[in-house]
């Protein structure tokens, strides 16, 4: 067996779609508009467009212009992806890069696995806790002492830490350059790229979507994905259907290159980071919920700072908490800080499939994106292209939602 077919049916990939849905059997796909050109967007595009379907996207602003330009980008299967059935899914998104990455020279994707730690009594004992659970699920992270850690990161200095894992599969990616990446390998094989273009409404006949209302006209739609992250609701509710988002800020640094100091992901206590192989860092706070002091204006949403004052403030915080670990970053040179809102359902897991009020509106929207873009792409493909419904996605329907 080649190692792709090894991987493939590893995954799940070859075998996961067994049931038929009777909602798209009698469905034509042709052509497929897919509205939103971040990394989920341009997956699907690919996926699609290389199994011969005839595909459209349409993107508002330009490729990655979203959440995806925002996102720190880490690949992986980590505690947060609860429960079994989730792990799982991301697991499997994991996997999913392996494939990719064979089938994409040049994919700017680094591994190196991840290294966690935590200081506080109380996190260390919730870390060997779920290293434990995640051990007996089969995901292949485990407790590290200092020794092993200093070994792993020669220039961290992790404090005096009570717990670390490292998880050895996990990596990260360049999310522009990966969707600028996926939108050529689409346009290759015949998908149009339309932007900017902005989405002004959806018509609706005989109990189908036949056209998407466009700042450059109207288009015909067989079949219509909607995959444009936090404007998914507000598209979706053109056509009157129900896709509940929370919000999830996210504040990250980029700096100028620096020589290499890192190898892997860092997760500390109250910084994450990572660098590019030429040099580049994005740096950020924690993963739990925004810090009090950025509150009072996020609570409206806005797409950036609402003045440079903010900014800076934020900018020297997260570095003077990453120098903590990592002092080189203290004086490193700051490109950009970016606040990026992340597509994050109500209940924190994936909305993907068809709205039950059409045969032929699809919506794939999700907080981990960047883990599960290739997965859910082929996956998606399988349900639109097959006419099956993929057993593995039914946790995440967006039918689980009542209609509004």
């Amino acid at each position: 067996m080649e190692r792709r077919d090894f991987l493939r049916c590893f995954a799940g990939l070859a075998v996961a779609a067994a049931v038929p849905n009777h909602l798209l059997a009698d469905t034509p796909v042709e052509p497929v508009v897919i509205v939103g050109g971040g990394i989920l967007g341009a997956s699907l595009a690919y996926h699609l467009s290389r199994r011969g379907a005839r595909v459209m996207l349409l993107e508002k602003d330009s490729p990655a212009a979203g959440a995806t330009s925002r996102s720190f980008a880490w690949i992986n299967a980590d505690f947060s992806k609860q429960p079994l059935h989730y792990h799982e899914l991301n697991k499997l998104g994991v996997w999913a890069y392996r494939l990719l990455e064979e089938e994409l020279s040049g994919l700017p994707v680094q591994w190196g696995g991840c290294l966690q730690w935590y200081l506080d009594a109380s996190r260390a004992q919730e870390l060997r806790r779920q290293v434990r659970q995640q051990q007996e699920w089969g995901y292949a992270v485990r407790l590290i002492d200092e020794k092993e850690f200093r070994r792993l990161e020669e220039e961290m200095h992790p404090g005096r830490f009570l717990a670390a894992s490292f998880a050895g599969q996990e990596g990260f990616i360049d999310p522009v350059a990966t969707t600028e990446l996926l939108l050529r390998k689409a346009e290759a094989a015949g998908a149009e790229i339309v932007y900017p273009c902005e989405v002004t409404g959806i018509e609706v006949r005989a109990g189908r979507i036949r056209a998407v209302k466009t700042s450059k006209g109207v288009f015909p739609a067989e079949f219509l994905i909607l995959a444009a992250g936090v404007n998914t609701p507000s598209l979706a509710s053109m056509a009157g259907v129900h896709v509940p988002l929370v919000p999830a800020p996210g504040l990250l640094l980029h700096t100028k290159p620096l020589p290499r100091l890192l190898h892997r992901v860092v997760v500390g206590p109250d910084a994450h980071m990572k660098q590019f192989s030429d040099g580049r860092m994005v740096i950020g706070d924690d993963f739990g919920p925004p810090k009090t002091a950025v509150h009072d204006y996020l609570k409206s949403q806005p797409q950036d700072f609402p003045d440079e004052s903010i900014r800076d403030l934020h900018l020297q915080r997260i570095l003077k908490q990453a120098a903590q670990y990592l002092p080189q970053v203290a004086k490193s040179s700051v490109t950009k800080v970016t606040l990026g809102w992340r597509p994050m359902p109500q209940d924190g897991f994936p909305i993907v499939g068809l709205c039950s009020q059409y045969p032929n509106l699809y919506v794939v929207v999700t907080h981990s994106g960047v883990t599960l873009a290739p997965l859910l792409g082929e996956l998606v493909s399988l349900e639109i292209l097959d006419h099956v419904s993929v057993q593995m996605l039914e946790p995440y329907r967006v039918t689980r939602f009542p209609t509004v």
